[in-house]
């Protein structure tokens, strides 16, 4: 796996690119706007051409953005509705400048809505986001199940992406604190082998795209988000080491959201521990899958 992590793009966005080679990333994950904010911001070319070009120098891959954090494609208010998916439709075009894999993003939470109500108006939402762009993923968040969020079941995930007829275009990201809080035990080898099998059956594997490394404040089936850097929260070294070395881990980028162990964000300190656990090796028997999901 390779790692990054979640860097400012303050000043000009092709600082980011400093910023991520200062502290020891191999991928790269950034905001294309401000996340919490509705307002789009356009790059100048000369920016563009500059992150382009520094990050060629740096081998950075992949880059991925994150969507604004205001977004929620199942609202029932219509004006926050066409607000998300028109903030959506801006970081996938923002990304696809800058030469991304894709746009991460939370899907949003049902508000009140039953679930077969909200999951219509994420597709719907989708549907139109897909239309509009191009090249760019959009890249699903698990979420740890708090309230109405939706994705904290792999079931929501699979739901979605087959309303979309599992369009190539999207995928999943998942996010180990949520996965965590939402229930999933990844704290041994035992642990991530199930989880990932359960992944494998409800929604498949090749729809995995990224990962979030962040460990858990929050305990076991809390349902609370609550990032803890590397080693230091619920999930502990063990669980990453574990994690690290199962196949599929290969062919993914891994980004930290760590508060940072000087509490000012990700670190190279955070990033310096998985790559402690990368070099270690498998902590026991890696995973195999029994079962290639259809091509749909």
């Amino acid at each position: 796996m390779k790692f990054g992590a979640h860097v400012s793009i303050s000043g000009h966005i092709h600082l980011a690119i400093d910023r991520a080679v200062a502290i020891g990333c191999e991928c790269l994950q950034i905001f294309v706007g401000n996340p919490r904010q509705w307002r789009h911001i356009e790059y100048a070319a000369a920016d563009v051409a500059l992150f382009r070009e520094k990050r060629a120098r740096a081998c950075l891959d992949p880059v991925v953005a994150h969507s604004a954090y205001l977004i929620n494609l199942a609202s029932p208010d219509d004006a926050f509705y066409a607000r998300s998916v028109a903030s959506l439709i801006a970081s996938v075009d923002g990304v696809s400048r800058l030469g991304g894999l894709g746009v991460i993003t939370h899907i949003g939470s049902r508000m009140g809505l039953s679930w077969e109500e909200a999951a219509a108006r994420v597709a719907a939402a989708l549907r139109v986001v897909l239309d509009n762009t191009e090249g760019a993923m959009v890249i699903l968040e698990n979420s740890a199940g708090a309230g109405g969020a939706i994705g904290g079941t792999f079931e929501e995930l699979a739901a979605i992406l087959d309303a979309l007829e599992w369009h190539p275009r999207l995928g999943v990201c998942l996010d180990t604190a949520h996965l965590f809080a939402a229930g999933f035990d990844i704290r041994t080898v035992e642990g991530v082998a199930r989880t990932l099998r359960t992944f494998d059956r409800t929604v498949g594997l090749r729809h995995l795209r990224a990962v979030h490394l962040n460990d858990s404040k929050a305990g076991l089936s809390s349902h609370l988000d609550r990032h803890e850097n590397i080693g230091a929260g619920q999930i502990g070294a063990k669980g990453f080491r574990a994690l690290l070395h199962h196949r599929v881990a290969e062919r993914l980028p891994g980004f930290i959201e760590t508060p940072g162990f000087d509490r000012r964000g990700a670190d190279r300190k955070n990033l310096e521990i998985l790559k402690r656990l990368r070099r270690l090796g498998p902590p026991g028997v890696r995973f195999t899958s029994k079962r290639t999901r259809r091509a749909r």
